[in-house]
């Protein structure tokens, strides 16, 4: 009764070899070679979410963004706030926009 609920997958039979004995095994059958003696299969590299160079330029950016906001409060400390805000944000779009056209726009032409 057991059996009729679980079921186990087997890996498939490669097909049977030529009769070369010259020719080189193909990669499966290399492969049911080696878990017939225990070896496990090879486990799948999970999908990632986002490209690398999107994950450089949000580290880049971002990195960047707050290096631009402390040295604006640093530098300008006795200003308005506003002012330092407006001049923080003029230089973070700057830099967004630089960063997004060499990742984006150069290195996508390589």
């Amino acid at each position: 009764m057991a059996g009729k609920f679980f079921t186990f997958r087997r890996p498939p039979e490669p097909k049977p070899a030529p009769a070369d004995p010259q020719r080189m095994p193909t990669n499966a059958e290399l492969l049911y070679e080696l878990r017939k003696h225990g070896a496990k299969p090879a486990a799948r590299e999970a999908p990632r979410t986002f490209s690398r160079r999107t994950r450089d330029f949000l580290l880049l950016a971002g990195l960047g963004s707050a290096l631009i906001l402390v040295l604006c409060f640093r530098v300008l400390s006795g200003s308005e706030p506003a002012t330092i805000l407006r001049l923080a944000s003029t230089g973070i779009a700057l830099l967004w926009g630089l960063l997004w056209f060499v990742f984006y726009g150069v290195m996508s032409r390589c």
